[in-house]
């Protein structure tokens, strides 16, 4: 989930370049997984034009009571001088701003709706050098640099400077690094999906 959170940021971000990142992070189960990740995750991403991404991500992360699925129980948001916006995975969305005061909607994920627009633009770019995807390498590279970066922290301590400037096997130091202790859950039924 951490590479969409992270991704979700740069877009909205319009991919602004990452200038320092620092994070924490506990529990080794999923560090056994596919997808291999530690099981929990809280970091900060700071960007050069002065946004901050602030991920928490995993077993230890807020409950999103609006959303009944584990695996969907995730929210991304973005406050500015004049309000803030979120949006619930499979659970709507919400805003409060100067101009429109308090404002909420429903929705949900739907590979039926959602999916059409996405291959759209990869046919537009494959039409015409100029309509460049927005997942396109150097995009998707900047949210991987920063989710490796956010690793580091987690490994090495402290902020991490971005851009990186050398190779290192972030998966390996997380492996070294987080320490064996089960992981504290924020909900009791997700208990099954961090064994560890």
């Amino acid at each position: 989930m951490l590479s969409h959170l992270i991704d979700y940021t740069c877009w909205f971000n319009d991919y602004a370049d990452g200038e320092w990142v620092m994070a924490q992070a506990a529990g080794r189960g999923k560090l056994a997984d596919l997808h291999t990740s530690p099981d929990y995750l809280a970091g900060v991403a700071h960007f050069k034009n002065g946004v901050r991404g602030v991920y928490d991500c995993g077993a230890g992360a807020p409950d999103v009571p609006e959303v009944p699925y584990w695996w969907r129980k995730c929210r991304i948001g973005a406050q500015g001088s004049e309000g803030f916006a979120e949006v619930m995975t499979g659970g709507g969305w919400r805003a409060v701003t100067k101009s429109g005061g308090y404002q909420t909607g429903e929705g949900g994920m739907s590979y039926d709706y959602d999916m059409p627009p996405y291959v759209q633009q990869m046919a537009d770019w494959l039409d015409d050098d100029k309509k460049v995807h927005p997942c396109c390498f150097a995009n998707a590279y900047k949210g991987f640099e920063i989710m490796s970066a956010l690793y580091r922290s987690v490994a090495e301590g402290g902020q991490v400077t971005l851009p990186l400037t050398t190779g290192a096997d972030e998966i390996a130091l997380l492996k070294e690094k987080v320490p064996v202790k089960k992981v504290r859950l924020t909900l009791a039924e997700s208990a099954k999906e961090y064994p560890g």
